[in-house]
């Protein structure tokens, strides 16, 4: 890793200048010195598997401190634990060469009693060993969080084309479905009744230019940077045209309202909508010419909207489909509770959502 190659660089600078110091030290013993020291910066800058990096950089400075070249040398073997512990994977390894390198400065004073200060020496390789494993903690930590930075910001994007083909699919798929109720009802007249076909087609005109512009107002509230939420131009005072237009379109529905459409919120308002919408597109598709009812109670505190129709032939219904899950989220978004399945011989949609205050 770059911060791996980072440490290694400055740890073989600070090896190669301790050596420096110890040959000016040192004259007597300079060839062997400065060869063993060598040895270290070498290992420190290569990129060797863990048994040689402990030869090259462990190795070296024990050998000098044991033929009493110096204390200072020590300096070497603080620098080899700090790198190793940054570089090997195994913890178990790590462990038992971290306590080898603590115990180094103990063992050489038994072997060879002296007065070099070897407990300070035994602190520092221990404080550089501790220090490094935090290091490396503290590494893993910044990897932990960039991975989980990328998964957050792919789920947004994720989150936000699921968003974007909900409200598409909201606006796009109840006009064309009362669009085509119109086209297929001036084809079947257009023979027998040419007045009657005009006006199918003039309504299904209708139907389309308010399709689009509504299409037109949902991109450019997609589009919108100012805010996080698509705010939909329609409400709940917007049903009873909803149903009226799905009427004039060939579809037996009706509607019972309990309550006062226009005291319902603006943020529960378009959920309620989009759910009558939805749900009326979807009845007229799997069950085309079956009676609709729509039903819409405002009560304190909660909004509550059904939509059954009477069956159809035999179709398969999909309740994974986009529509569905779309009503489903933005009622549960809101806190909502959503319901979708057969009743009745028929298919029925229940959504309760509470009034939510803008």
């Amino acid at each position: 890793m770059p911060t791996t190659r980072w440490f290694s660089a400055l740890a073989a600078a600070a090896a190669a200048l301790v050596g420096v110091l110890a040959v000016l030290a040192a004259p007597q013993a300079r060839l062997e010195i400065g060869l063993l020291s060598a040895v270290v910066v070498a290992g420190l800058l290569l990129p060797l598997p863990w048994p040689a990096l402990v030869l090259m950089t462990y190795l070296p400075p024990v050998l000098l401190l044991a033929r009493g070249r110096g204390e200072g040398l020590t300096f070497l073997l603080i620098i080899a634990v700090s790198v190793f512990v940054l570089r090997c994977d195994d913890r178990r390894v790590r462990l038992a060469l971290g306590i080898a390198a603590v115990a180094v400065p103990p063992v050489l004073q038994l072997v060879s009693p002296s007065d070099w200060g070897w407990p300070f020496w035994t602190g520092g390789i221990l404080v550089s060993w501790l220090s490094a494993e935090q290091m490396r903690r503290y590494r893993s930590l910044v990897e932990e969080l960039r991975e989980t930075r990328e998964r957050l910001a792919e789920q947004a994007v994720q989150l936000e084309r699921r968003r974007i083909a909900a409200e598409l699919h909201d606006l796009v798929g109840h006009s064309l479905g009362v669009l085509l109720l119109h086209v297929t009802g001036a084809r079947r007249r257009i023979a027998d009744d040419p007045a009657g076909a005009t006006e199918a087609l003039l309504r299904a005109e209708t139907v389309g230019r308010s399709g689009l512009a509504e299409i037109r107002r949902g991109v450019a509230a997609l589009r919108n940077r100012t805010g996080t939420a698509v705010v939909p131009a329609a409400t709940a005072t917007d049903v009873p045209d909803l149903v009226a237009a799905t009427a004039a379109a060939g579809c037996p529905v009706t509607l019972t309202v309990t309550g006062e459409l226009d005291t319902v919120g603006p943020l529960t308002g378009p959920a309620v909508y989009r759910v009558v919408q939805e749900s009326l597109s979807n009845a007229a598709r799997h069950a085309p010419g079956a009676a609709i009812r729509v039903a819409v109670s405002v009560r304190p505190g909660a909004v509550e909207v059904c939509v059954r129709d009477g069956g159809g032939p035999p179709a398969p219904r999909a309740p994974a489909g986009v529509g569905l899950v779309g009503m489903r989220e933005r009622v549960q978004a809101l806190g909502g509770t959503f319901e979708a399945g057969p009743a009745g011989g028929g298919w029925q949609v229940r959504a309760v959502l509470p009034e939510v205050a803008g």
